[in-house]
C-alpha cells in the first residue's frame, strides 16, 4: 500500500517542485553526458581515419625506401658497367695508335649508353630522395594530429567521467514525498502513545527504504550505481511528515499511514564510489563548488560514541551504528544511541552549526 501521488503535503511544496521538474527537463534535454559521448564517437571516427591516414603514409614511406636502396644498388651497378666500358675504350683508343683500322663506335656506343644508364639512375634517386623527403613531412604531419587527437580523446573520456560524477551527483540530491503505511505490533504493555510512536517510526523506516530504492532505479544510470551501493550511505532524511491514519487493527495491531518529504543528503565521495571512479573526481568538483553559496539551513552532524554495534536513532529514522555522519537542517532533533546491556543515549540536541555528537553509553544495573 505504497502510493507515490500528489498529496497534501506535496501541494504544500508545489512551487519547489515545479522549478524541480523544470530543471530535470532541462537536464534531459541537454546532458552534458550525451553530448560528450556524441564528441567522443566523434573523434573516434577522426582517429580511426587518421590512423588509416597513417598506416598508408607509412606503407608508401617504405615503399619509397626500398626503391630508395633499389636505386642505389642499380647505380653501384652501372657505374661499374659504366667504367669498365671506359676502360675497354681507353683500351682501344691505345690499339687505334698502332692500328688506325680498328673500328672504336662499338665501343664508345656502349660507354655513351652505360653513362646514360648511370644519369638517369642518378636522377631517379634524386627525385625518389625528394620523394621520400616530403612523405616523410606527411608522416611525421600525421604523428602529430594523431597524437593532438589522442590527447583530446583522453581529454573527453575525463570529461564524460567528470561529467557523469556531476550528473549522479545531481540526481541523488533528488527530494520527493512518498505516502506509506505500516502494520505494527503493539506490546501490551505500551501506552497509546508509545504505540503510536513506535508506528510513525517504524513506517518513516519503511519511506526511507522506499525511497532509496525509487532513488536508485530513478538514476540514469541505475545499472552501474546498483553494483555498488551496498556500502555507500545516501543519507536519506524526512524533513517533513503528517500521519494521514492511524488507528488499531485488531488486538495489538496498529495501523499508520503518514505522507512524507524525504532528501538524500549524500556526502562528497558517493557519485564516485556508486560509479566506481576515483575519489579525485569528486573532490575535484567539491572544491570548485566550494566558492559557491552554502545553504545556511543545513548542517553536517556527527555521532560517535565509545562503543562498537550499538543503534543511532535521529528523529526516529536509523542510521546504523556509530560513527554516523548525516546532513540536518537546523534546529532540534531526537537523537538515541542504544546497544544491548546499555543504558540508552536519548536527548532532544539543538543545531545550529557543523558538530559532533559524542556519547558515552553505561553499563546497565
Amino acid at each position: 500500500m505504497n502510493k507515490r501521488r500528489i498529496p497534501a503535503l506535496l501541494l504544500a511544496l508545489a512551487p519547489f517542485w515545479v522549478s524541480t521538474s523544470t530543471f530535470a527537463e532541462e537536464s534531459a534535454s541537454s546532458d552534458p553526458v550525451t553530448a560528450i559521448e556524441s564528441k567522443i564517437k566523434h573523434k573516434e571516427s577522426e582517429l580511426d581515419s587518421v590512423s588509416t591516414e597513417y598506416s598508408l603514409e607509412a606503407e608508401q614511406l617504405l615503399q619509397l625506401q626500398n626503391e630508395q636502396s633499389r636505386l642505389q644498388r642499380s647505380e653501384q651497378e652501372l657505374i661499374n658497367k659504366r667504367d669498365r666500358a671506359k676502360t675497354a675504350l681507353d683500351t682501344q683508343y691505345t690499339r687505334l695508335l698502332e692500328d688506325p683500322e680498328i673500328d672504336l663506335a662499338s665501343y664508345q656506343t656502349e660507354y655513351r649508353q652505360s653513362w646514360a644508364a648511370v644519369k638517369e639512375t642518378q636522377k631517379s634517386l634524386l627525385e625518389n630522395k625528394q620523394a621520400i623527403s616530403e612523405n616523410e613531412m606527411r608522416v611525421s604531419n600525421v604523428k602529430q594530429k594523431q597524437a593532438r587527437l589522442k590527447s583530446e580523446f583522453s581529454y573527453l573520456k575525463e570529461q564524460k567521467v567528470d561529467a557523469r560524477v556531476k550528473r549522479l551527483d545531481r540526481e541523488l540530491r533528488d527530494s520527493s514525498v512518498l505516502e506509506t503505511s505500516y502494520t505494527t505490533t503493539c506490546s501490551a504493555t505500551m501506552t497509546l502513545g508509545e504505540c503510536s510512536n513506535q508506528g510513525q517510526y517504524l513506517t518513516k523506516q519503511k519511506a526511507v527504504k522506499i525511497f532509496k530504492s525509487q532513488l536508485l532505479d530513478s538514476l540514469t544510470e541505475a545499472h552501474v550505481a546498483k553494483q555498488f551501493a551496498k556500502d555507500v550511505q545516501l543519507n536519506v532524511i524526512v524533513q517533513e511528515s503528517q500521519v494521514v491514519r492511524s488507528s488499531f487493527e485488531g488486538t495489538n495491531q496498529y495501523f499508520t499511514q503518514i505522507q512524507a518529504q524525504l532528501r538524500a543528503r549524500p556526502d562528497k565521495t558517493t557519485a564516485c564510489k556508486l560509479l566506481n571512479v576515483s575519489n579525485r573526481y569528486c573532490l575535484k568538483s567539491a572544491k570548485k563548488n566550494s566558492n559557491k553559496k552554502v545553504d545556511k539551513s543545513w548542517v553536517n552532524v556527527t555521532v560517535r560514541s565509545d562503543q562498537y554495534d550499538d543503534a543511532v536513532t535521529i528523529n526516529g529514522i536509523s542510521y546504523g551504528s556509530t560513527p554516523v555522519e548525516v546532513v540536518l537542517p537546523k534546529g532540534q532533533h531526537q537523537v538515541t544511541v542504544s546497544k544491548n546491556g546499555y543504558q540508552s543515549y536519548n536527548r532532544i540536541i539543538t543545531i545550529n552549526s557543523n558538530d559532533t555528537v559524542w556519547v558515552k553509553l553505561r553499563p546497565n544495573g
